[in-house]
């Protein structure tokens, strides 16, 4: 299994695991042994960014939890959109609008991806990370977010089937199966198109002008109207409210609760999310652990639908497989295992000692899982201080069969809804 190594820590002669990517684009094959050209390439082009390097010695030692699958998936759906998000743009760029864009180029394809999605359903949402800030950010983002929202749109369209299944009193209703994502999927694609025309804003280190403030809280309604003309009012309603808080302080319309669309609310979410664990110019990026407790338990956990984030937290894995940890007691340990249940808990084994050297075979002790009660805890991750997180509560409640009923009943009458006047 690889290990996931930042890009400043590469060295020569190591060798990629995976392929590299950015922005769709491939930057180097799986398999190429690095060399001096290379590491700085990588540097310059995905800073703070990390890749699956091979490493032999512990693959043969240690059962690492096969998610290869899972990143396949993320990696071909973030690929493609990536390409068809930079034609969307190009046609957007000189124009100010794709109203005549012919809609069904588009739809076949994101009608491909859904397909290729629900046949590959995932375990576990592989996290893809973004290059650094650049002309391609708002292509990245909107790739991320598609994925994120996509797999937990799935993920809750196969739950509310199977509740449905299990309650003798709805089972003959309308099935989850006809419950369709396109709108979903056509929003993710469409929803920052409002920010090109101030992507600028992306590169700027100095903090924003009120006039700026409001350029970028008007581009859900910038978005709405640039969109094809028959892209459908679903997709106009979910682009127009994607920045809504559950709790009514978002914008553009202060909407509440079920005044906002699920799909919506999902969006939210994913691009909450993408957004927090991006780097930018005039910030650093949150590591994928930090985001996920901020939103489940931190101070802006009113903005997101509680049960769609129990369906999020649950599918989020912030530990990827192979990633490399560092531990109260100074040594580092790497990722063997998810904690599906606990995913701030994953399992590891201790691979490097307090020095960073990498221990021998003949010490290398069995896989761990980390528990609340153990005395070995993580501290840091991508070099970010985590070791505050578990001083407080890390447990994620399980989605009841009740709350996947109530969200099938705001999917269905959520159909009907129109948009803000």
């Amino acid at each position: 299994m690889p290990i996931l190594t930042n890009v400043d820590d590469l060295t020569t002669r190591m060798r990629l695991h995976d392929d590299v990517y950015a922005a769709g684009d491939l930057l180097l094959h799986a398999g190429k042994e690095l060399n001096a050209a290379d590491v700085d390439y990588l540097r310059k082009r995905c800073p703070n960014a990390s890749v699956s390097i091979e490493d032999p010695v512990l693959d043969s030692l240690i059962a690492f939890e096969d998610d290869s699958a899972d990143r396949a998936v993320a990696f071909r759906t973030q690929k493609q959109l990536c390409h068809l998000l930079q034609n969307v743009h190009e046609t957007f760029g000189p124009r100010m609008t794709v109203r005549s864009l012919d809609c069904r180029g588009v739809q076949q394809a994101v009608a491909g991806t859904l397909d290729y999605l629900n046949n590959n359903p995932v375990m576990a949402m592989t996290l893809i990370q973004q290059p650094g800030p650049d002309q391609h950010c708002l292509v990245d983002h909107s790739a991320h977010v598609f994925y994120l929202s996509l797999v937990m749109g799935n993920t809750v369209r196969s739950r509310i089937t199977e509740a449905r299944r299990k309650d003798r009193n709805k089972r003959f209703l309308q099935p989850a199966a006809d419950i369709n994502l396109t709108p979903l999927a056509l929003a993710a694609l469409f929803m920052d198109l409002g920010m090109w025309p101030i992507r600028n804003l992306f590169e700027q280190k100095e903090s924003l002008t009120v006039e700026q403030i409001q350029q970028i809280r008007n581009h859900p309604i910038v978005s709405a109207r640039a969109l094809p003309e028959d892209a459908g009012e679903l997709t106009h309603l979910i682009v127009e409210t994607h920045h809504e808080n559950f709790d009514g302080t978002g914008y553009p319309y202060g909407l509440r609760g079920e005044e906002i669309h699920i799909y919506a609310r999902m969006l939210r979410i994913a691009d909450a999310f993408a957004a927090a664990t991006a780097k930018r110019l005039y910030r650093e990026a949150i590591s994928p652990v930090r985001a996920l407790w901020e939103m489940t338990w931190g101070p802006y956990h009113q903005f997101y639908d509680p049960i769609l984030l129990k369906v999020f937290a649950r599918l989020v894995q912030p530990f990827p497989i192979g990633a490399k940890v560092g531990l109260n007691d100074g040594r580092q340990a790497v990722v063997v295992n998810y904690g599906v249940k606990t995913p701030f808990l994953p399992e590891v084994v201790i691979a490097f000692d307090e020095h960073g050297a990498r221990l021998p075979p003949d010490r290398l002790g069995k896989p761990m899982r980390l528990d609340e009660d153990s005395d070995v805890r993580i501290a840091s991750f991508q070099g970010e201080d985590i070791g505050d997180l578990y001083d407080r509560d890390t447990q994620i409640a399980t989605p009841t069969s009740g709350e996947f009923t109530t969200l099938f009943e705001s999917v269905t009458t959520g159909c009907a809804m129109a948009r803000p006047k």
